[in-house]
């Protein structure tokens, strides 16, 4: 999971995965003191979000496998902020400028 030094950083993570619904609470326990977006289903399904990671990725899944008691698939799709546009109605901008 390493970058090229011409990619510009990281900004997001999306991980999805699916554990031991009876692990669940200590999975999310675990991701929340991480400081993590975690979003669960009661089936242990998961949806977690990670603003600009500083971890080594690959030691959180496997606390996460170890956790849960086996491994398990994650899906990992990483997003870089290419591009940041604000988009307002020009007549706000000029009531603002009033």
């Amino acid at each position: 999971m390493s970058q090229t030094q011409d990619a510009p950083p990281i900004d997001l993570i999306r991980w999805t995965f699916s554990a031991d619904p009876a692990r669940s609470d200590e999975i999310e326990g675990y991701l929340n003191d991480l400081g993590l977006d975690v979003y669960s289903r009661g089936d242990g399904q998961f949806l977690v979000l990670w603003d600009e990671p500083d971890t080594e990725l690959d030691e959180v899944v496997e606390r996460l496998w170890a956790i849960n008691g086996a491994p398990f698939e994650v899906t990992h799709e990483s997003f870089r902020r290419l591009d940041l546009l604000v988009y307002q109605e020009e007549e706000d901008a000029e009531a603002e400028a009033a």
